[in-house]
């Protein structure tokens, strides 16, 4: 019964707070309540964050109830974690006689809470506080992404069954990028872009890798390395001087004229990657303004604290209810690209869990190698919910970002 929003809602609250936000967002009233079953690592800043972000969107009371593991076999006991799970339950109903429909999610936590839970809810004898709502029974699937519901209606004694895909659960409340990664509890702060920096300068070099040659890739990774080397030794004169003997750009007539303020925004640009960025930001706010997704944001930041950054992730993309995390790179040769495949890999997990999707883009040539390591790296033989791409990707760049995001496989032209 995925119809009809719960009066009230249990979440079992696991390390990866998205299908709690998931559930926040599709399957509770404005004016519900949201009740957690925690434990010990996430009763404080994680519950707090997901109370916080949920609350600046929905009009929601939330409550808690924690499961510790304080080294006692007693919190080990799945009849006492029952019993403390059962006494939550009765009072919920006690102080809120008009309830018409229940509603757990028990995706999140580990699977002695999961199943508690589970029981409890499906199990309790609501005769006994003389009511007798409506249940509902989620589990989210994050590989398929669809949601499954066991449901029994008011009155009725017998559990149905059905499910829904994801996209197609109609929200309360939509979701972004920084919901998602503001709900985190090792974020001190986050920090983004949603536009890019010079977007007519990175178009024209992201085009130069479009259809082109071999003997004319090899010379533009040429011209790449030295503007690269360049800015890092500070010499506007050699990039300025690049430009005109490489023919770069038809149009060029001078450094001061690309459109950057001053010497440091010229060099900053030039040192990594942050014309690559600028280029893939732009395909995927075209892919927003088509609605293949619903929100991007560029150079995420994830902070400790005040001072030190935890790590930084090149874009990412949002896509009812799936986060992209994309990591992009001017690095043409695989053996250095390789290790880029691993750190993509953990920051997607650490945004939002281990189905979020994984995209990395170089300047290599070719990418076998590339999509041989990363099976190796995670043991797995497809390459299902990440891509690959490289310089001979370019012409289709948008294509097969849309067909990824759309569908979480890998493209194949």
């Amino acid at each position: 019964m995925l119809d009809k929003r719960a009066d009230i809602l249990f979440l079992v609250m696991g390390g990866n707070p998205f299908p709690n936000l998931i559930s926040s967002a599709t399957r509770v009233k404005n004016g519900g309540r949201i009740i957690c079953i925690c434990s010990e690592k996430t009763e404080n800043a994680l519950y707090e964050n997901f109370k916080r972000t949920v609350q600046g969107h929905l009009d929601v009371c939330f409550d808690k109830i924690t499961i510790n593991n304080t080294g006692s076999k007693k919190y080990f006991n799945r009849d006492i974690i029952k019993e403390r799970i059962a006494g939550k339950l009765k009072e919920e109903l006690s102080k809120n006689p008009g309830i018409s429909l229940l509603e757990l999610n028990y995706t999140g936590g580990t699977k002695l809470m999961s199943a508690s839970s589970y029981e409890v809810i499906k199990n309790y004898d609501y005769s006994s506080s003389r009511l007798d709502p409506a249940i509902n029974l989620t589990y989210i699937d994050p590989e398929r992404e669809v949601m499954y519901c066991e449901f029994k209606g008011k009155g009725q004694g017998n559990f149905r069954f059905n499910s829904e895909p994801l996209y197609k659960l109609k929200p309360t409340f939509e979701l972004n990028i920084k919901d998602v990664i503001s709900t985190y509890m090792e974020i001190y702060n986050i920090n983004t872009k949603d536009k890019p920096e010079n977007p007519e300068l990175s178009r024209k070099l992201g085009n130069l890798w479009c259809n082109i040659e071999r003997e004319l890739y090899d010379e533009r990774v040429y011209a790449f390395g030295n503007l690269i080397s360049f800015s890092n030794g500070g010499s506007l004169e050699d990039i300025d001087k690049l430009f005109y003997e490489k023919k770069l750009l038809p149009d060029y007539t001078g450094i001061d004229t690309l459109g950057f303020k001053g010497k440091k925004k010229i060099l900053e640009y030039f040192k990594k990657t942050k014309w690559l960025e600028d280029y893939v930001l732009m395909i995927l706010l075209e892919l927003e303004e088509e609605g293949v997704i619903e929100d991007v944001q560029a150079n995420i930041e994830k902070k400790l604290d005040k001072s030190t950054p935890e790590f930084e992730v090149d874009l990412a993309a949002y896509r009812k209810y799936k986060l992209y995390a994309i990591s992009v790179t001017s690095m043409e040769k695989p053996e250095e690209a390789k290790g880029k495949l691993y750190e993509i890999k953990q920051r997607a997990k650490n945004l939002a869990g281990d189905e979020a999707g994984i995209c990395f883009i170089s300047l290599c040539w070719e990418t076998d190698d590339l999509e041989r390591e990363y099976r190796n790296i995670w043991d797995r033989e497809n390459l299902k919910n990440s891509l690959i791409l490289g310089a001979q990707d370019f012409h289709l760049l948008k294509d097969k970002l849309r067909e990824w995001l759309k569908g979480g496989e890998r493209f194949d032209s």
